[in-house]
């Protein structure tokens, strides 16, 4: 009696009511298990810049994935982490956007940068302050961007923390880099929205009222305690 061959249907194609569909869970999942030693020793050429109908690059999906060995192996190999895809993103925001701190630390010490408007960044803090997304806005500071920076009105996440009175934020806020001391449009710094509260201005005291009324003054301090730090540590 002949035996039934064995039919693998795990590759089969996910069909709803007739119509072939990607689960997006399920290819995810699949890069997960596909390792890098899967490549390694293979005489194989690979064009690591190649795109898919979204212009998705491998490095696109290694960020997303925060899958560090292989966005080693990919730069090592030239993939260029300045493509964008179709919607305008670059490998770098797929690593901050996922919170993928270990992929995005990696990149901003290879001294890449996110390829996005900084306007369009500061709306992106300032939608994370508004939801209190702590992750997203631990991402975005380690991958080195001004966290003073402004949208159209010229505002900043600090000043967001403030206008919302969210204590909490303002002080993880300082801890990332931001200060209360950029004017917007209307020649208003954080601090100045901040005067009536005083829990809040005693976040910034004495630091942003004394040692650092301006934010020249802050620069000027940062660049010589940052010096200091160096020193020490050598």
């Amino acid at each position: 009696m002949q035996k039934q061959a064995v039919v693998n249907t795990s590759f089969k194609p996910i069909i709803i009511n007739r119509v072939v569909v990607r689960d997006k869970e399920f290819l995810h999942r699949l890069g997960k298990v596909l390792k890098l030693k899967w490549l390694l020793g293979k005489e194989v050429q690979l064009d690591v810049n190649c795109q898919t109908y979204d212009d998705v690059t491998p490095l696109h999906t290694a960020c997303e994935l925060g899958n560090l060995d292989m966005i080693k192996f990919l730069l090592a190999k030239r993939a260029s982490p300045h493509k964008v895809n179709r919607f305008g993103h670059c490998p770098f925001y797929m690593a901050i956007k996922n919170r993928r701190c270990h992929a995005v630390k990696l990149l901003h010490m290879k001294e890449v940068t996110v390829n996005l408007h900084p306007v369009r960044i500061a709306v992106e803090l300032i939608q994370a302050v508004q939801t209190r997304n702590y992750p997203l806005l631990r991402a975005w500071a380690l991958s080195g961007v001004d966290m003073d920076t402004k949208d159209y009105d010229g505002r900043t996440v600090m000043h967001e923390a403030v206008y919302l009175k969210d204590k909490s934020m303002i002080t993880k806020l300082l801890e990332y880099g931001a200060t209360p001391l950029e004017k917007d449009v209307w020649g208003q710094t954080a601090m100045d929205n901040a005067q009536n509260e005083t829990e809040i201005t005693a976040l910034f005291d004495p630091l942003f009222t004394v040692i650092c009324p301006t934010k020249e003054d802050y620069l000027l301090y940062k660049a010589n305690h940052d010096k200091r730090v160096f020193f020490l540590s050598a």
